[in-house]
């Protein structure tokens, strides 16, 4: 127990972090249920044992603020006696990217607190998402399901960028310089990013009986697949082999295994990953017609993300993060 009241930033970081736990609990119950390799199923053990430790610490510490427990994600938001929909290396591809942005998530979320027991609190969970991420990694590669980054024959010298051109000639389509590892790596990244979310929307739209809904992730399937080919292009021009989809990550059942709702957040939160990884991206890359790829996708990202938000918005299915007092509200009351 502390003294010291909750900020309002941490009440933000933990509310944000409880309403897509929830999510993430609904979705690995699931593949916990269809999975069917043993060792793949030991991660979505562990992963499930995370989320919950995750769920009962933020509502030990709002009960103790006595903040709301927002309503999230629960049971009847999945059915767990659905037909395999997803794949075993689909699912161990899916806590890879659960582990890496969430280590990243609450990394960032660490900076804003203050109190010695949220602080620590995200540090065990940092500490945890880690050890998962390691988890996927090692058993990705033992089962030969694991995308490993391209490699490039290291430099024999240090090198350094020799005038304007080095960001410019990337616009000249008959003279492009080979991209820089740095570039390598984000495109790498994006290209994994968008195969997996397209992959979603594909499982999505095939499973939702919505006509809205299927035509929103329809779409978004669409975007997915452009955004890699880009990606992809720019990898072949440098002569490296971008990464290929696995149609066979998703199987033939179109019986429904989340709710709308369910399925419209989690499009939401990598659309939103989307865009900030784009956005990273753009900062990183030394080539301009790189930072003007990822501008412009960027742009049509945030509009499917509010196409997105209409839906959600329209279905009442967004919750209120905890506000400031509106002030000119309470003289009126009096």
């Amino acid at each position: 127990m502390t003294n010291l009241k909750m900020t309002a930033s941490e009440i933000g970081i933990l509310w944000s972090q409880y309403i897509q736990n929830s999510m993430s609990m609904q979705i690995t119950r699931y593949f916990v249920e269809i999975v069917e390799d043993e060792e793949i199923k030991n991660v979505l053990d562990q992963t499930l044992s995370y989320i919950e430790k995750v769920k009962l610490e933020i509502e030990r510490l709002f009960n103790e603020e006595q903040i709301p427990i927002p309503a999230g994600f629960s049971e009847s938001d999945v059915n767990l006696t659905a037909p395999k929909l997803y794949t075993d290396p689909f699912m161990l591809s899916f806590i890879e990217m659960f582990s890496k942005s969430g280590t990243l998530a609450y990394s960032v979320s660490l900076g804003g607190c203050t109190r010695k027991d949220i602080r620590s609190f995200l540090t065990n969970t940092v500490h945890d998402l880690t050890k998962l991420f390691n988890m996927t990694v090692e058993i990705g590669l033992l089962k030969g399901s694991y995308t490993s980054p391209p490699t490039i024959t290291p430099p024999s010298e240090v090198e350094y960028v020799n005038g304007k051109s080095y960001f410019t000639n990337g616009l000249n389509p008959f003279n492009k310089r080979t991209l820089n590892s740095v570039e390598i790596f984000h495109l790498f990244e994006n290209l994994k990013a968008n195969i997996l979310g397209s992959q979603f929307c594909t499982s999505f739209a095939q499973t939702t009986d919505n006509k809205q809904i299927q035509s929103f992730f329809t779409d978004g399937k669409n975007i997915g697949t452009k955004h890699v080919k880009v990606f992809s292009d720019k990898l072949i021009q440098s002569e490296i082999q971008p990464p290929t989809s696995h149609d066979h990550g998703i199987t033939e059942s179109t019986t429904r295994v989340f709710s709308d709702k369910l399925m419209m957040f989690l499009k939401s939160v990598l659309t939103s990953t989307s865009q900030g990884n784009y956005s990273t991206a753009s900062t990183a890359s030394m080539r301009y017609d790189l930072v003007a790829d990822y501008q412009r996708l960027a742009i049509e990202v945030a509009l499917y993300a509010k196409d997105g938000l209409d839906i959600m918005l329209k279905n009442h299915w967004l919750e209120e993060p905890p506000q400031a007092t509106n002030r000119k509200e309470l003289l009126n009351k009096k």
